[in-house]
């Protein structure tokens, strides 16, 4: 059952790593400063886009849990209001983003003046659909606390080929240059709201609108029970994302260009361990609530040992390429011997510690699933911030480690945190937790 609800999550995953894909590719055509732009605007939406995480994350305890209680109606309450707060939100961060894009960039980024300008055209488009997005991460996520992970495969996989059929139409044919990338990206994403929000009407709702639109009256004590739990996760979700782009800086400084370069290529590899472990997470959480919901929480052991098995043994074969074969890994994406060099060390030295994201991972999705996103925030809070930071300035600039010494920060950091939220998982209080 665990698999099953898993790979859907898995495979889409992958089609969102596509979606960039297509992106940087179609836009790449354009030239170099375009493809700085879209990447840097990629890189702030992302962070930005993480924040709806305020909501889902909320949504899939409190939904899970009523699933597991057999309770239709607080499902369908749970939801409505998930939708409201989530369009809410996502408006209102979408449009104050538009009014701060170029002060946004320049103070994470600080680029040339040209590239500035098509990050701010690229960026102002892609945040005029934020309520979109923040919506459909609701309604995705209601879909799948049900046990639903398929629909939601199907529809944003129907979405990505939507945009990579529309990136060259907007880009070459109507000559809207990097802002066609752009409004491609938010087509794609109305498309996505549109089939995602009839699916979750006939799913949850028998397929009656009216109870759909009923469901989506404010409740505020339902608010506060959603935003809650999401508050924290939002914490926990924005942090590594956030602390990556001011180690970008730092290890631009220790290592230069070869070092930015290696930096980036292999931040891209380990997303590909992430994929399955995710799927993992989100699968065990929808389970763990449910057996919760039930009122049945020693379910949830057997639950969380098949996790922890699939979890290690997908970070075991990913130690094959990485740890024994990192010179032919970054031998295929770039020939620089520099570069080449220091993404050996980063592959090596990073994943050394980056083995122990298997306890954040599933013990994150026990966390989840039970409404107890505290502890986890708490773990990738003082790993992520404090820790990971200091520690890197301390070891490339204080110690003359230079490059490896951020490498070496980073592995540390994931060890940290998966001690932190190794130490609360094993306290035992999440399967008391009241929701």
């Amino acid at each position: 059952m665990l698999l099953k609800l898993s790979w859907p999550v898995m495979a889409g995953m992958v089609l969102q790593c596509l979606l960039a894909t297509v992106d940087i590719y179609f836009v790449s055509r354009l030239g170099t400063t375009a493809a700085a732009a879209a990447s840097l605007g990629n890189s702030v939406s992302g962070v930005i886009f993480f924040f709806s995480t305020l909501v889902s994350a909320g949504t899939i305890a409190l939904v899970a849990r009523s699933s597991g209680r057999g309770d239709e109606w607080a499902v369908r309450e749970i939801c409505g209001m998930s939708f409201t707060l989530s369009a809410a939100i996502g408006s209102v961060v979408g449009f104050a983003c538009i009014l701060a894009t170029a002060p946004i960039v320049r103070v994470m980024f600080n680029p040339d003046p040209e590239v500035l300008e098509l990050t701010r055209q690229f960026l102002v488009i892609l945040f005029a659909g934020t309520g979109l997005v923040f919506a459909s991460s609701s309604l995705r996520t209601s879909i799948q606390a049900v046990g639903d992970t398929l629909s939601p495969l199907y529809v944003f996989g129907l979405a990505n080929l939507l945009n990579a059929l529309l990136n060259p139409l907007f880009i070459f044919r109507l000559g809207l240059g990097i802002r066609g990338s752009a409004l491609a990206t938010v087509a794609a994403t109305a498309l996505a709201f549109l089939a995602i929000n009839a699916v979750l009407v006939r799913r949850l709702y028998g397929g009656r609108l009216s109870l759909f639109l009923a469901s989506l009256r404010p409740r505020l004590d339902m608010g506060r029970r959603i935003l809650r739990i999401g508050g924290w996760a939002c914490l926990q979700q924005v942090a590594r994302p956030l602390t990556g782009m001011l180690m970008f800086r730092l290890v631009t400084e220790t290592g230069g260009r070869a070092g930015t370069a290696a930096f980036g290529i292999g931040g891209q590899l380990f997303n590909y361990i992430f994929i399955f472990l995710v799927g993992l997470s989100t699968g065990l959480s929808i389970l763990v609530g449910q057996s919760l919901g039930r009122g049945d929480p020693t379910a949830c052991d057997a639950l969380i040992r098949k996790g922890m098995r699939l979890a290690w043994i997908n970070v075991a074969l990913f130690a094959l390429p990485f740890l024994l074969f990192p010179r032919t890994v970054m031998g295929f994406f770039i020939a620089d011997p520099a570069v080449v060099a220091a993404g050996v060390s980063y592959l090596r030295i990073v994943y050394a510690g980056l083995v122990f994201i298997v306890y954040i991972s599933i013990y994150g999705g026990v966390f989840q699933g039970a409404g107890d996103t505290f502890p986890p925030m708490i773990a990738s809070l003082v790993a992520n911030a404090p820790l990971k930071l200091a520690l890197a300035y301390l070891l490339a600039k204080t110690l003359h480690m230079g490059i490896r010494g951020v490498w070496a920060a980073i592995a540390v950091s994931v060890m940290a945190e998966a001690a932190l939220i190794a130490f609360y998982f094993w306290k035992d209080e999440w399967r008391h937790r009241a929701v």
